[in-house]
Parts: C-alpha cells; structure tokens; sequence
C-alpha cells in the first residue's frame, strides 16, 4: 500500500511550505508541510523529518492559504476512488484534541461514506486505523477526505498534524455470472462465486420459456432460486428464505440491475448487515423491479457500507403470488485484505429439479405450471 510521508520535499528544520496540488496523486486544500525544530512541541513526525499539517485550524487568516475560508478542513481528493487505510496524527498545542474524519464518495463532498472521530494528545503519534468497524460507515472507495479539529471557538488552537498516511487503490468488484458456461435455458447453483458466498441463488441463461427475466449484459444473470414456499433440489436452504452474499472482508454493495419473474412491480428487500450472521442490520432499502427489463438501482452515497453479508427477499408470505427475481452486474468494493478470487462454482450435468410440483420441473416447466395455473 502507498504510504504519504513527505519526506521526500526538502525543507530546513522549522521550515515550512503549503502542500502542492498533485502531491501523491491527490488535490489538497489547507494543506501544509513543517519540518519540527521542537518551537511548536506538539509536532511530532512518525518517521523521517516532515509532517502534514493544518494550516488555518480556527479563524486566522494564513498568507499562502486564501483559496478557502479559515477553518476550512484539511481535505485530499482524487478522481480516482481510494481506500483510506491509516494514519498517524499529533496535537500541536494542546492535550484532547478532537480530529473528525469524514470520507465521502464524490470529490464535491456531498456523499459521506465513513466518519470516524479521534481524541488526540499533545505531541502524542496517534495511530487511527480505518479499516474494519467504524464509527459510521466505512472509508472504502472515497474521493475526498476531510480532516477537522475546529470546535468554533476562537481561543482554542486546533491544530494538528498527520504522518505516514496509506492509503490502497480501490477494489472495484462487479459480478455478471458470464464466465459460468451455460446452454441458452441452462442453470445450475452457485455457492461461491469471485470471492463471495451465495445461498439460494442459482445461475440462469435466459432462453425465453421463463417470462420477465432479462439480463443487462452478456447471456447470463443470477436469480433467487426459492422465492416462495416450494422446495427445488440443490438449494438446501429453507424454501422462501432470502438470497445471501455474504464475504470475509467488508464490502460495500453499490448497485446492480434487477428485473423481475413472470409479473411487474414486484417489491425486492434490500438488506444489508455488518456481521456475516446477519445480527447487525446496516441499511435497508426496498425496490421495484419489473417483468423484461433490466433496472440499474445505483447506492453510490454509501448506504450499503461497511457490510459483511447482504441479502434480497421478494417473498411477501403470499403462497399465490409469484416472487421471483433476476438480478445481474452486481458491483462492489471490496476491502484489500481480502481481495477477491474466482470461485469454485457448483457443476451440474442437468438442470436443478422442483420437486414440489407434479413430477419435475426446471425452470421452464415452473413457467409452464405458473401459466396452467
């Protein structure tokens, strides 16, 4: 992982100079470079001899630093989405200094996807890591991040200053289930699939006998194998529970195309949870997909952060209504501990069975029976 510790911009010792933009690839704004000599105690660098500071911390106006208002946040953006992943900070002036640290998915700031809020003491080297829980969301796939310290009072110095700050590219995940080879009306489940794991979930390549189901790119997409009270060989799960994904590193679920079996409006529960157990709901969102059409819902402003497991139900607990659903390109990001690897995908030499209708039935013979009915 890159690591930013401005050791590499010479300076004498209690020299000084504003952060110029393009530094390690980012923009930055309030954004000051110091070389402690000892006149300011509370610097102090991790490593090396420079550090990153704040330039105008409460309301003075500093020379070099007029293109934002005093008290603006130090701030680091770039186009291209990154992990925060750690960092060392000290208190210049004073013990107890609050740091608020926020990321946002957007460069603008209008989208926050993580905060996280530290204590920090004089001349103390604090090290705040951002990867795993977190106070609100989660730091993955930022395009700018501020740092705050200003309380509003005039007579308090907030500064601060950071070292070694690394951060990793982001680990942009999308699943479109085009690499599992299938004949036009073939499916098969999947248990495990670029990294994460599934339940109830089986793999489709639309031929037409099953109406409504459209993928948005390439000939297959992924659909929920149970969505009512009827039990199919090969989805072990009981009949009507929920698709799972879940994955060992925290992700977060930013979108995919979904359209719905055999009617429209169909209403599809979006949960997400940050445990694998599915204890701790982080989000929740409802959609509505419809029949022959792939519809992209996007959740780029971080509401399905932080998460180790997610899930989509239809099942309104109605045994005469048909919820079954088709989804496709779904995208993630993932934490780069974990990176992701192709799965082993389950092989079967024929067409899962639902055994719960007169004799067998794949999923054309499903349609057939729905239409009978």
């Amino acid at each position: 992982m890159p690591t930013l510790n401005f050791d590499e911009i010479t300076l004498s010792e209690g020299g000084e100079q504003r952060l110029a933009a393009g530094f390690g690839g980012f923009n930055w704004l309030q954004a000051g470079i110091y070389n402690p000599d000892g006149a300011i105690a509370g610097y102090v660098s991790t490593s090396g001899q420079n550090i990153l500071f704040i330039a105008e911390a409460g309301n003075n106006e500093v020379g070099g630093y007029e293109d934002a208002a005093a008290g603006t946040p130090l701030t680091m953006t770039r186009a291209q989405a990154f992990n925060l992943e750690s960092l060392n900070l000290s208190s210049a002036f004073r013990p107890g200094l609050t740091v608020t640290i926020r990321a946002y998915a957007d460069e603008a700031g209008q989208h926050v996807i993580g905060q996280k809020t530290v204590v920090v003491g004089l001349a103390e080297q604090q090290g705040v890591s951002f990867l795993g829980g977190l106070d609100f969301g989660t730091f993955l796939g930022a395009q700018r991040v501020e740092f705050n310290a200003n309380d509003g009072d005039a007579a308090t110095l907030d500064y601060f200053g950071i070292d070694n700050l690394t951060f990793s590219d982001t680990n942009t995940v999308v699943l479109n289930f085009d690499d599992i080879i299938l004949p036009a009306g073939g499916e098969v489940p999947i248990a495990s699939y670029q990294g994460f794991t599934f339940s109830q979930t089986g793999v489709y390549s639309p031929d037409g006998l099953v109406p409504g189901y459209t993928v948005s790119s390439g000939s297959n997409l992924a659909f929920i194998a149970e969505a009512g009270n009827f039990e199919v060989a090969g989805y072990e799960n009981p009949a009507g529970s929920p698709v799972v994904i879940t994955h060992s590193s925290q992700f977060s679920f930013l979108g995919g195309a979904f359209s719905a079996a055999f009617r429209s409006g169909l209403a599809i529960t979006i949960r997400g949870y940050a445990d694998e157990a599915g204890t701790q709901l982080v989000a929740e969102r409802t959609i509505v997909a419809n029949a022959d059409t792939a519809e992209q819902f996007s959740f780029l402003d971080g509401e399905f952060a932080g998460l180790l497991r997610l899930e989509f139900n239809a099942n309104d607990g109605n045994a005469s209504t048909i919820d079954y659903f088709g989804f496709d390109d779904l995208t993630f990001f993932v934490a780069p501990a974990a990176a992701p690897t192709l799965g082993d995908v389950a092989s079967l030499s024929f067409a899962p069975e639902l055994t719960n209708f007169a004799g067998s039935a794949d999923l054309s013979s499903l349609s057939a029976e729905i239409l009978i009915a």
